[in-house]
């Protein structure tokens, strides 16, 4: 005799949730939402087969850390190529471009090869082009060499968002996920500050010819490290049992994340972390506004003689990077304790009123420093606290493992578009209309950004209760 599960039954959820966990449906993502986050973090918290998990973490970490580094050390270095190779304004905005235009390619198609490849064989592959084009990165000879291997190394950067995710989430725990992602998102920040002491370091030592040189070959050490590494360790289980089912997915990755069961949520989660980069790289324009009025050029000039450092670019950058770090390591240890979607709500809303609060501040004539810098941080602590992380893991666990390289590397990709849209079309919107409109309009997008997760997650809760409403037993 069939019997209907009850919401409220502890016994009855913990079946729904461990069914969940066994299924390669379009139910994954469902692990992350309001109602199955707790029972299933008390409930599943081991597993046998997560035997080489925290290698895996960490070779995940130092993939999102090379990804950081390429995109971040691009505005240390761009002084120094844009003097040596005599670069006019639009070639240098051309070469800055290619950084994440070849992101933005390399983020699609590497999810599409994971699924196809596996993950594992693709980060190997991935890794070792990593080093020797970034040994090909300090050769460049002018300016069309400079754009090709800087576009690769874009390429090669963009490609690590995707498998890192995949990878991460297949073979570690999935009650540790959250934190897990937090930390990689932690150590991507950490790019930053990182890339800022190897230039401060190397100006000790080298000329402006050598330093852009070894700055821009220097993630070469790491990603030879991470290739040796991940040779190591074995593909991921779950598509390898995939795989061994069907050669190939019956459907295209693309066609597959925007088909009726998933159309709704692939566009929600592609808005959200879209509008999330305008904002995030778009803000970056506000910044030298802020290094003034901290006055961090009188800091700079008694330290070194190098162009780089007398433009207060390098230790501007990472004096500002410590506050992108705050939130990140907060969520460490706040990501497991709050939900997701909660998390990524208010993470959104906190930034975008801090934004608005910034633009009528500036509106009617104020410039208290203290006032700036505070609501500067408050953005920025909000935005790595929440939405930063779980823009990157809900859009690894919203899809079956047959497709999860394809949805993640398209939202990915499609994100890494909106950093380049902030970057290239915010600075025309600052010199006609100033700091004000640009701050507001960041602030509208976050809030857009705040709308969509919303929908994402009454989409999830409708799904969910769906669920549990035809999931039924025998009873005796």
């Amino acid at each position: 005799m069939g019997s209907r599960l009850r919401g409220n039954d502890t016994e009855d959820r913990a079946l729904i949730i461990k069914i969940l966990i066994n299924e390669t449906t379009k139910y994954n993502f469902r692990l992350y939402n309001p109602l199955t986050q707790r029972i299933y973090k008390d409930d599943m918290t081991t597993h046998s087969g997560y035997t080489n998990s925290k290698a895996i973490s960490l070779v995940c970490s130092l993939g999102l850390f090379l990804a950081g580094y390429i995109f971040y050390s691009s505005s240390l270095i761009e002084s120094f190529y844009t003097s040596e190779f005599a670069l006019s304004s639009w070639q240098t905005g051309i070469t800055q471009s290619t950084v994440p235009l070849g992101a933005i390619l390399g983020a699609i198609l590497a999810g599409r090869l994971a699924d196809v490849f596996g993950r594992n064989r693709i980060l190997i592959w991935n890794f070792l082009l990593i080093y020797i084009f970034g040994l090909l990165n300090s050769l460049s000879f002018d300016f069309y060499s400079l754009c090709l291997v800087r576009f690769i190394n874009g390429f090669l950067a963009g490609t690590l968002y995707p498998l890192c995710a995949t990878y991460l989430i297949e073979m570690t725990p999935p009650h540790s996920h959250a934190r897990k992602t937090a930390f990689l998102m932690f150590v991507n920040c950490l790019a930053a500050p990182a890339g800022c002491v190897i230039a401060i370091l190397l100006s000790l030592v080298c000329d402006e010819y050598i330093l852009w040189r070894l700055c821009a070959m220097a993630h070469g050490i790491p990603a030879l490290f991470a290739f040796y590494w991940v040779k190591r360790l074995p593909e991921s289980q779950a598509w390898t049992m995939i795989h061994k089912k069907s050669a190939h997915t019956t459907m295209s990755g693309l066609k597959f994340i925007f088909s009726t069961q998933y159309k709704n949520i692939t566009i929600c989660l592609m808005a959200a972390w879209f509008l999330m980069d305008v904002a995030y790289y778009g803000i970056n324009f506000f910044v030298p506004y802020l290094l003034q009025a901290m006055q961090v050029k009188t800091i700079v000039s008694n330290l070194n003689h190098h162009t780089l450092l007398s433009d207060a670019t390098l230790w501007g950058t990472f004096i500002i990077n410590i506050f992108f770090m705050l939130g990140a390591l907060a969520a460490i240890f706040i990501v497991e304790k709050v939900n997701l979607l909660q998390l990524q709500k208010y993470g959104f809303l906190c930034a975008s009123l801090s934004l608005f609060s910034l633009a009528i501040y500036f509106h009617v004539g104020l410039h208290q420093i203290v006032i700036i810098i505070l609501l500067f941080v408050i953005f920025n602590f909000a935005i790595n606290l929440g939405p930063d992380v779980t823009t990157y893991l809900l859009s690894a666990t919203s899809y079956p493992v047959e497709v999860r390289g394809s949805g993640h590397g398209f939202i990915s990709g499609f994100a890494k578009s909106g950093s380049f849209i902030g970057v290239l079309l915010l600075p025309k919107i600052q010199d006609y209309w100033g700091y004000e409109t640009v701050i507001l309009s960041l602030s509208v997008l976050l809030f857009a950004a705040y709308l969509f997760t919303l929908q994402f997650a009454k989409i999830i809760l409708n799904e969910s209760m769906n669920k549990e409403g035809h999931i039924s037993y025998e009873t005796t």
